[in-house]
């Protein structure tokens, strides 16, 4: 059994610095989780506090139901992919694979047979005799996941295996990851901070920030149902675009007109508390639509907008537009987020009238011009300005692990 989980852990520095804050998670055994968040989150803290290459401070950590804070990483039954290959560059792709087991004084045969069975598994056979130097970046990062797993260990950790590739390259290896653990099914915990990778390969996904686990949950949960406006800005591509708003008896008012209420969202709402309140409005770039391609019998919200810049995507179109901004956005959280994220991830930060739609490709929405577009308000998100927190987010929406 490989179940792995944090019980209250924390990693300080003796510069009082706290990497990861009380942080409680489960992973079941043969589960395939991923550790996301912004540079300096502790995600990697965390993995190498599984991997036995950081102390724990406090709480304990257990794999296989055992406590394993004061075992030594070699003892503890775990293989890890690292960013940079790590492969020995005068060794064979065959002898890199099979190294650690021959630390083990394995048998020739057995290593034979483990290299074999995994080179087949990721079509290294027509390379086992040929050296790193002469592999691409994919054939590398594939010997290194061989060399995990020839070892037939509890559980795997990958600490942003794939981000020194091309952008291509990266899509392809995405695929085989996911279909390598699903096959092996062993326990796998995994490291990025591309939301994509994210959102593409687990079964759930540990969003971190600040060192503190912010939400577990399946990566549609956490699409759907954000627990508080950094994840929601933080998941989803383009990010989500925000807007300073009040709730009012009529509806929701925004600088781009006030939004009628959907039953399901006045339901939510009423289940947070009722009552007229300032709001910080989130709605996701796909979530409007050229009026014209509108799904019928749908019910939703047409406004007219008018359109700065279009970004041809050949499948939709980004449609950037204006709208006069009464009201700035001051939530602390939301400014976190831009710093966390990079201006670049969260342009549409709500202090400049700016905003993002994700419309279909057959639209004839033109810069300079003045489009009508649609708005599925079923999917509204609302946040309070005091703490960021969801006031749409169904009270029984509650993640598996928080």
């Amino acid at each position: 059994m490989a179940e792995i989980e944090f019980v209250d852990v924390v990693k300080r520095y003796p510069d009082g610095f706290e990497a990861v804050k009380h942080m409680n998670l489960e992973i079941r055994d043969g589960e395939f989780v991923i550790l996301v968040g912004p540079s300096g989150c502790g995600k990697s803290t965390a993995l190498r506090m599984i991997a036995g290459l950081e102390d724990i401070t406090e709480g304990d950590l257990k794999i296989g139901g055992e406590v394993v804070n004061d075992l030594a990483p070699k003892d503890r039954d775990i293989a890890m992919v690292f960013q940079n290959y790590a492969l020995y560059p005068h060794m064979s792709v065959r002898d890199n694979m099979g190294f650690a087991l021959k630390l083990r004084k394995e048998k020739p045969e057995e290593i034979n047979r483990r290299v074999t069975d995994a080179a087949k598994v990721l079509d290294l056979e027509q390379h086992l005799d040929r050296k790193p130097a002469n592999l691409s970046g994919g054939q590398r990062q594939r010997v290194a996941m061989g060399r995990a797993i020839v070892r037939e260990p509890k559980a795997f950790l990958m600490d942003e295996p794939l981000s020194n590739l091309d952008a291509k390259l990266r899509v392809e290896m995405r695929a085989a990851v996911s279909r390598l653990q699903q096959r092996l099914g062993t326990t796998t915990v995994y490291v990025t901070h591309d939301q994509t990778e994210a959102m593409t390969l687990g079964e759930r996904v540990a969003v971190m920030r600040a060192g503190i686990l912010q939400q577990v949950a399946s990566p549609r949960e956490l699409y759907e149902n954000p627990k508080n406006l950094f994840v929601a800005g933080f998941i989803g591509s383009p990010a989500m675009n925000f807007f300073a708003g009040s709730i009012e008896a009529d509806g929701i008012r925004t600088p781009m007109g006030t939004i009628p209420f959907a039953d399901e969202l006045r339901r939510r709402l009423e289940q947070h508390g009722s009552g007229s309140r300032q709001a910080i409005v989130g709605i996701r770039p796909e979530d409007f639509e050229d009026a014209r391609f509108a799904p019928e019998g749908h019910r939703g919200w047409t406004f007219d907008a008018h359109i700065e810049l279009t970004e041809s995507m050949g499948s939709e179109i980004y449609a950037h537009f204006d709208f006069e901004e009464t009201e700035q956005l001051e939530a602390e959280e939301l400014r976190e987020l831009q710093e966390d994220a990079g201006t670049a991830d969260v342009p549409q930060s709500g202090t400049s009238g700016h905003a993002v739609a994700r419309v279909d490709a057959a639209s004839e929405v033109r810069p300079g011009a003045t489009a009508r577009l649609w708005l599925d308000t079923n999917k509204l998100h609302l946040f309070d300005p005091s703490d960021g927190s969801s006031m749409t987010r169904p009270k029984e929406a509650e993640p598996a692990v928080a």
